[in-house]
């Protein structure tokens, strides 16, 4: 395997000039431990760029990235580049949800087809929490069969109605089995019931209130020079282009991009602040229980686990060129987004524990 040159960009945010000097100096040595873990996931071969970002109390302090964004014309990731989310979308996508239920638009509970009138599993009691939970019972087989699709959907309604065809696998409720496509039918109701495009809806409840710029759709026909390339590695571990793909019809589920900073900030309003209400909030970090009682560790959009004695929610996202994850530590007011443009990018795991750990630490230093 070629070896990919290390370069980064790293950065501490304006916000630590008006820290205390000690909250700037932990803070400091954290984003220094970060940017190592950057560098040393690039330097093994094991993805061909990062970038990562933190945020502590709804601030970002500290951006940061590695390797390369394109490695054909030799283009560095930086903290300005914008990685595949993969499923990090559905935590989007329900942060929108939750905004509507605030707003009195939406109802979690409430059967599908109340929204939907020609929904075809009418009367099965399936509900917009069986979806966020991975509850639902809707098939994934149109997802599996147009993995790597290049038709592309104009509409959320044209997907919808593609995915909804299949026949329900189980009862609502009866199972937790994570589906993707499924999320369309989230876009569809909130659709509905606002009575306005998904894009729209997502614009002014979550993009815009959280000054979220990077968050566009994923698609390939635009050539955004902030973008990463996707890749794969072929059998002898090299990093090869990823095949050309339209991820449209699942949209909500797992097509968009962004830079880490802003999934950090996203992370920083689902754990505090006026973002969310209070009730919604309890949503996130509320494990549902399937129909029988057996406990599972997914609340509204997200998993909610302890992890070393502290509440975490996390979300990982994959993909074609494509390892993501999200985590948000509620009661420390911390957030922490890794994102990679590879499929078997360290985004997790090892990743997670340096880099949170680092910034958990300084906290406790403050």
């Amino acid at each position: 395997m070629p070896r990919i040159p290390v370069r980064f960009v790293a950065v501490l945010t304006a916000c630590l000039a008006c820290a205390t000097l000690p909250a700037a100096q932990s803070f400091e040595s954290a984003g220094a431990v970060a940017q190592a873990r950057l560098d040393a996931i690039v330097a093994s071969g094991n993805t061909p760029g990062a970038s990562a970002s933190v945020a502590v109390d709804g601030r970002v302090v500290w951006k940061g990235a590695a390797g390369l964004a394109r490695i054909e014309e030799g283009v560095a990731a930086a903290p300005e580049t914008r990685f595949g989310l993969g499923s990090i979308s559905k935590a989007l996508t329900m942060a929108g949800v939750l905004r509507l239920v605030d707003g009195g638009v939406l109802d979690l509970d409430a059967p599908i087809e109340q929204y939907l009138p020609d929904f075809p599993h009418a009367g099965r009691g399936l509900t917009l929490r069986h979806i966020a939970v991975h509850q639902s019972g809707l098939s994934d087989a149109f997802e599996t069969a147009n993995y790597q699709t290049s038709d592309h959907y104009d509409t959320v309604d044209a997907a919808y109605r593609r995915i909804v065809a299949y026949p329900l696998e189980f009862d609502p409720g009866a199972r937790n089995e994570y589906r993707t496509a499924s999320f369309t039918v989230v876009a569809r109701v909130m659709e509905a019931a606002a009575g306005k495009p998904y894009l729209e809806i997502m614009r002014e409840q979550v993009f815009e209130p959280l000054g979220l710029t990077s968050i566009v759709p994923n698609d390939p026909r635009v050539d955004l020079p902030e973008r990463v390339r996707f890749y794969m590695t072929d059998d002898s571990g090299a990093f090869v282009r990823g095949p050309y793909y339209d991820p449209s019809f699942k949209l909500a589920g797992a097509g968009f991009i962004a830079t880490a900073e802003d999934i950090a900030k996203f992370g920083a309003a689902l754990a505090a602040g006026p973002f969310l209400s209070d009730r919604a909030r309890r949503e996130l970090i509320t494990s549902v229980s399937l129909a029988d009682g057996t406990p599972t560790d997914w609340g509204v959009g997200l998993q909610s686990v302890t992890w070393q004695g502290r509440r975490m929610l996390h979300i990982p996202g994959g993909g074609i060129g494509i390892s993501t994850w999200l985590f948000v530590f509620p009661d420390d007011r911390l957030s922490v987004a890794v994102l990679t443009n590879v499929p078997t990018g360290a985004a997790g795991g090892r990743t997670r524990s340096v880099i949170a750990g680092a910034f958990l630490e300084a906290l406790g230093s403050r």
